[in-house]
C-alpha cells in the first residue's frame, strides 16, 4: 500500500510540474518527447545471516554465514516527456534473473551446499529525473542527471530462502514484493539530427531501498531448514544486501517547442 501511494506522489508531482511549465514564466519552457531502449540490470540485493542453531550431526554449520542473493539483466522499452529540466518516462522491462544461496562451511572437510537457478522477470517502470542541459554546440548537448524511479514487478518469482534441504516457509512469493523504488544518478547526451528530432543517449547508476521480500525474510527469521531431529539447523536472516545496477538507454526525441 505504501509502494502505491509513492507511485500517486510521484504522478501527482509530475501533473503539477506540467501544468507549472504551461503557465507564466514557465510558458516557453522547451518540451519534447521521445521513445527509448535500454539495457537494464540489477545487482546484489536479497539477504544475509547466520546459522543460530544446528543438531548434533551437522554441529559444523552452527555460526555458518548463509546469504541468498540476485542478480539480473535485461531490457526495456519507454517513452519520455520532457521540459528541459525534467524527464518523466514511462516504460515495460523484463529480463531473467539469476538466484544463489550459499552457506559457508566452518569445517574445511565439508562441502558448503550452494543452490542455484533462473526465473524470468517482468512489469513497469515510472522514473522522475532532474536534468541540467549544457549546450557544446548547435548539435551537441549535455547533461548531468539524477531522480527516483519506481520498478514494478508483475511476473516472477522470488526463490525461497529455504531451498538447501527443504523446511519450513510461509513467506509469500507475490511478484509485486520484488518491487522497489530506486535512485539513480547518471548522465546523458542529446544530438540534434535536424531542428526538432535528436538522438538521446544516458546512463545511470542506481541504488534500490529494500523490497518487500527482503524485509519479510527478516522479520519472520529464523527459518528451520534440513530434516527434523540432529539434522535440523536454524538461520536466522539479520540483514539485507545493497541492491543496485545500470541502465543504459538510447532513442530519439521530437521537440514540441
Amino acid at each position: 500500500m505504501k509502494k502505491t501511494a509513492k507511485l500517486f506522489g510521484i504522478a501527482a508531482l509530475v501533473a503539477a510540474m506540467a501544468t507549472i511549465s504551461t503557465t507564466g514564466a514557465f510558458a516557453q519552457v522547451p518540451l519534447s518527447f521521445g521513445v527509448g531502449s535500454s539495457l537494464i540490470s540489477g545487482f546484489g540485493g536479497g539477504v544475509s545471516g547466520r546459522v543460530t542453531e544446528a543438531g548434533d550431526v551437522v554441529p559444523f554449520r552452527l555460526g555458518n554465514e548463509v546469504y541468498r542473493h540476485e542478480s539480473y539483466t535485461g531490457r526495456a522499452s519507454s517513452i519520455f516527456f520532457d521540459a528541459h529540466f525534467v524527464q518523466l518516462s514511462l516504460g515495460y522491462f523484463s529480463g531473467t534473473s539469476a538466484t544463489r544461496s550459499r552457506s559457508s562451511a566452518s569445517n574445511p572437510g565439508v562441502a558448503a551446499p550452494t543452490v542455484t537457478g533462473s526465473a524470468g522477470r517482468s512489469g513497469i517502470e515510472i522514473g522522475l529525473l532532474g536534468k541540467f542541459p549544457v549546450g557544446l554546440s548547435d548539435r551537441v548537448t549535455v547533461f548531468p542527471l539524477g531522480g527516483i524511479a519506481y520498478r514494478l514487478v508483475l511476473t516472477g518469482t522470488p526463490m525461497p530462502p529455504i531451498d538447501l534441504g527443504g523446511g519450513n516457509n510461509n513467506l509469500s512469493l507475490n511478484p509485486f514484493y520484488l518491487s522497489a523504488l530506486w535512485f539513480r544518478l547518471g548522465g546523458g547526451m542529446d544530438f540534434a539530427l535536424t531542428q526538432g528530432v535528436f538522438l538521446r543517449s544516458t546512463i545511470t547508476y542506481g541504488i534500490r531501498l529494500r523490497n518487500r521480500w527482503e524485509n519479510d525474510v527478516i522479520n519472520h527469521a529464523p527459518f528451520e531448514n534440513g530434516p527434523v531431529g540432529d539434522a535440523r539447523w536454524l538461520i536466522n536472516y539479520d540483514s539485507a544486501r545493497l541492491g543496485h545496477g545500470v541502465d543504459i538507454t538510447v532513442g530519439v526525441g521530437f521537440r514540441l517547442r
